[in-house]
């Protein structure tokens, strides 16, 4: 038995914690690990002490914290060595592409972190960089920009950037809208235009908006198919070296997001 042996937490994957803990300070740590169970100790484990009486394995409880956000700190460290979450692993000797999982844990409740078994990768203690994943203002601003809600009169879906951004000409439109049927009926009441010529004025004044506001549209429309070319031809030029169908496949995907973050 291991369990009277001393040992220690790498000084790695005890910064990650800290990290964990100071952005997420509310976080649920039942699932959180580090030496392993009687059942760990009976088999290799990186939950077991060491040579070094080192602990290169550390497990994190899944609630109240970004699990990609600490994958994608995790990927990035160097002293990272394979990572185990919700039926998939993913070894940094393997690009860090997920891959099935199924030993007898499935791990869905915390997340599995091991780093490399060496003394350097044990004493790194550099930071892990949860905190910077933090979104930016800028990515906090697009996800806001780029928002959908219904519209309060048609009921479709509609980009919050769109309404901002149409906003004022909307308004400015609706003025003068409003304004020309005024002095329709200004002129009306005056006595200087029949119920006849009145009708013929208003339906006048609705057909040029609903002109203005197609010419508009359509300018538009015009605008962002330029931009979506614009960015695939820029995505092709910079994938030049990269396999015909992977850049192709990739084209699509960004095309398919572009055309939804335009809307």
């Amino acid at each position: 038995m291991r369990g009277t042996v001393a040992w220690y937490l790498a000084p790695s994957l005890s910064v990650l914690r800290s990290e964990v803990d100071a952005r997420w300070p509310q976080r649920d740590k039942t699932s959180d690990g580090t030496i392993g169970d009687p059942a760990h100790q009976q088999r290799p484990s990186d939950h077991n002490p060491n040579a070094r009486e080192s602990v290169d394995a550390w497990d994190m409880d899944k609630d109240g914290v970004d699990v990609d956000a600490v994958l994608r700190a995790f990927e990035r460290h160097p002293s990272a060595h394979y990572w185990i979450w919700d039926r998939q692993i993913a070894d940094a000797d393997n690009g860090w592409r997920p891959e099935p999982y199924d030993g007898d844990n499935p791990h869905t409740a915390h997340v599995h972190f091991s780093i490399k078994q060496s003394a350097a990768a044990e004493q790194d203690r550099r930071a892990w960089g949860v905190e910077d994943d933090m979104p930016t203002a800028d990515e906090i601003a697009k996800a806001v920009w780029d928002r959908q809600e219904a519209n309060a009169l048609t009921g479709a879906p509609t980009r919050l950037g769109s309404f901002v951004r149409y906003s004022d000409w909307h308004h400015d439109q609706t003025r003068k809208l409003l304004g020309a049927k005024l002095d329709a009926l200004a002129a009306a009441v005056a006595g200087q235009m029949s119920k006849t010529d009145l009708a013929a004025k208003l339906a006048e004044i609705d057909r040029e908006a609903t002109e203005r506001a197609e010419a508009e549209v359509s300018r538009d429309a015009a605008l962002r198919t330029e931009l979506a070319a614009q960015l695939v031809t820029a995505l092709r030029e910079e994938l030049t070296d990269m396999p015909a169908e992977v850049v192709e496949a990739a084209v699509e995907r960004v095309i398919g997001r572009v055309e939804i973050a335009l809307r």
